[in-house]
């Protein structure tokens, strides 16, 4: 089946199926099920590449990797992040497709989650969960062309609505307005549920 032919079946533009292809943008569970039928594919496979399938891709375990949180690092904002797996089940209060992780580079929440660990967050408009006072949430920065994505605490104070560092670093104390300005664009993209932190084998000898 063409991009073309898919496109039509689902009712989505060229444009679109290509861009689910690369990873750039991930369909919605309504578009999967209409692409599930479109392609006899297995929905479950679709969604976490589990079960047989006559397709190139090979099945994953776990929980996709789709960024790094960093405070302070910008970046390109069309650099698309090498993305991997991790062996972290999807928590069941959340729906499954919308389930992902992002990895932690330096101390800019380190009251939470260290360097090398990871936040298991539910994207947004994966089930229409909305963000709450108190949550940890995953935000993009887009300025001049640029992105930086941390994980802050969400604060509504006195009718505003802050984003409040976690990190003991004192380069990263000061709250952050969601509505930014004119020069920087601020969104939440995810709700953090859980961290997970690898733990590297020490491969022992005999004596």
């Amino acid at each position: 089946m063409t991009q073309e032919q898919l496109a039509n079946a689902v009712g989505k533009t060229r444009g679109a199926v290509a861009q689910w292809e690369s990873g750039e943008v991930r369909p919605r569970h309504s578009t999967l099920v209409a692409i599930a039928e479109a392609t006899k594919k297995p929905l479950h496979w679709l969604l976490n590449g589990t079960g047989e399938a006559d397709a190139p891709l090979a099945p994953r375990i776990g929980l996709e990797v789709v960024g790094e949180v960093a405070a302070g690092m910008w970046k390109e904002g069309s650099v698309r992040f090498e993305r991997t797996y991790e062996p972290v089940a999807t928590h069941p209060d959340y729906p499954g497709y919308g389930q992902r992780l992002y990895r932690v580079s330096g101390n800019s929440i380190n009251k939470i989650a260290a360097n090398g660990e990871y936040l298991h967050a539910v994207e947004l408009h994966a089930g229409g969960i909305q963000p709450e006072h108190g949550d940890l949430v995953i935000v993009r920065r887009l300025q001049h062309g640029l992105a930086e994505y941390t994980a802050k605490t969400l604060i509504w104070e006195n009718g505003r609505v802050l984003l409040r560092p976690e990190s003991t670093d004192p380069d990263w104390q000061t709250d952050i307005e969601l509505n930014g300005d004119d020069d920087t664009e601020i969104t939440i993209t995810d709700i953090v549920i859980a961290k997970w932190s690898p733990i590297e084998r020490r491969r022992k000898t005999a004596k």
